[in-house]
């Protein structure tokens, strides 16, 4: 054997080396996304993600798993809303399709007091008798609209229309 085929021998040998290893590479990146297409999230076997599920949760959907059927009372573009009754107390459900819809709508319905069951671009109107029921069936975070307690009791004012010459002192 003479230098010249040992040299030819070393670079068909890194050659050879190079070409294996540019195989294994391709080999080892095809094997990696299949395994990410079967088994990654929201892979074809990956078990499905119940967050995703709830944010991106219909009126519909909301109400089946609250258990009521629910009749659609508002279809636009930046609201779709529900109603179902759940034994004797009514569930408004809201679903937004973005969190700035859901935002501007949250910030208008605090004014009105009450408490607000609130997903990713959903929620849900509370009453006393639903807020722990509802929480557990759905998820989300549990928020308070203004505190209208201090405020005097309209019930025993009578039928007043006129609230402007209502003297919460007492002194009408």
């Amino acid at each position: 054997m003479t230098a010249g085929d040992s040299t030819v021998a070393a670079v068909r040998s890194q050659r050879t080396v190079r070409r294996a290893l540019q195989w294994l590479a391709l080999i080892v990146l095809l094997v990696l996304g299949v395994v990410e297409l079967l088994g990654g999230a929201g892979g074809l076997l990956a078990p499905p993600r119940a967050s995703a599920d709830a944010a991106r949760a219909s009126v519909e959907d909301l109400a089946q798993r609250i258990g009521c059927p629910v009749d659609i009372t508002a279809d636009t573009v930046d609201l779709r809303q529900g109603l179902c009754t759940l034994g004797d107390d009514e569930v408004w459900i809201a679903t937004f399709p973005t969190t700035g819809a859901q935002t501007a709508w949250t910030s208008g319905a605090e004014a009105y007091g009450g408490s607000y069951l609130v997903g990713d671009r959903w929620v849900v109107v509370l009453s006393d008798t639903t807020a722990d029921l509802l929480h557990a069936k759905l998820g989300g975070v549990i928020t308070g609209g203004a505190d209208h307690t201090g405020h005097a009791d309209h019930g025993d004012r009578g039928d007043h229309t006129d609230d402007t010459a209502y003297d919460p002192s007492g002194a009408d």
